[in-house]
């Protein structure tokens, strides 16, 4: 188990480590071949690392990276963060885009055999690499003081604050990056729990979900102008966190008495 310190030195390191690459790269000219960016999303990844090394010392930093990057896990959980989740999140928010009368334009959609590279491009460098941080380190120790849900609420709330620096390139608030995100963190909570707490299969989930809208775009705003692609695909992250507590009774997959979870 972790101290309460530990914890919010992990969580302090994450933000100063990504922050010292996102701020000055939002202050200047946000050049797209900047590493930056990736460098930025291994901060959560990194501050694990340093704080495991401080407390466990070498021994506990191999075995934990040995924990986190399990690799002898079912294939159907690879295939499903790669592929089927994605799809799953991408079909039912293109649906209900089109329910909604969004018109389908295909014209910037990349083509399908462009998938794979992307995925693995993002789950390396643009998004998946922030998993062995939040759901490798952050979601255990908090699940050894909170119920997984409110664990789901803290980290989906820290994790949308450190994206600040980054939401006026994305074009949106901190509100709505919450609206998204909380749910997405309840879906990737389960999946970690689900993966037997191997972090590949998040990773690969994380951009799967960042990507599969270059593939199955919703070009149009709808609801008169109010059902962005934020809101949408939100709608879409808050069904299915429903339904995933629904059915797990809001335990997530995460046993009362599993005492496994702590590094």
């Amino acid at each position: 188990a972790y101290k309460p310190i530990q914890i919010i030195l992990y969580f302090v390191l994450t933000f100063v480590i990504t922050w010292s690459f996102l701020i000055p790269w939002a202050r200047g000219s946000r050049s797209g071949d900047s590493l930056a960016l990736p460098c930025a999303g291994y901060g959560p990844f990194v501050a694990a690392v340093i704080v495991i090394w401080i407390s466990k010392g070498r021994t506990g930093l191999r075995h934990w990276l040995g924990k986190a990057f399990r690799l002898r896990i079912p294939v159907i959980l690879y295939l499903a963060g790669a592929f089927f989740l994605p799809f799953v999140i991408g079909g039912l928010h293109y649906g209900l885009y089109r329910v909604l009368g969004g018109e389908p334009d295909f014209s910037t959609a990349l083509s399908w055999d462009l998938y794979p590279a992307n995925l693995l491009l993002v789950a390396l460098l643009y998004g998946g690499n922030e998993e062995p941080g939040w759901r490798g380190f952050a979601l255990p120790a908090l699940l050894e003081r909170f119920h997984p849900l409110l664990a789901a609420i803290v980290l989906g709330v820290i994790h949308s604050a450190w994206h600040l620096p980054l939401l006026s390139h994305y074009g949106t608030t901190f509100g709505w990056y919450l609206f998204d995100l909380i749910p997405l963190t309840v879906i990737f909570n389960w999946f970690y729990l689900k993966s037997r707490r191997s972090v590949i299969p998040v990773m690969l989930l994380h951009a799967g979900t960042n990507v599969i809208d270059n593939f199955v775009p919703p070009p149009m705003v709808v609801l008169g102008g109010f059902g962005t692609e934020v809101f949408l695909r939100g709608l879409v992250y808050w069904a299915m966190a429903i339904v995933l507590v629904i059915l797990t009774k809001g335990r997530l997959g995460c046993e009362t008495t599993d005492t496994s979870l702590a590094v």
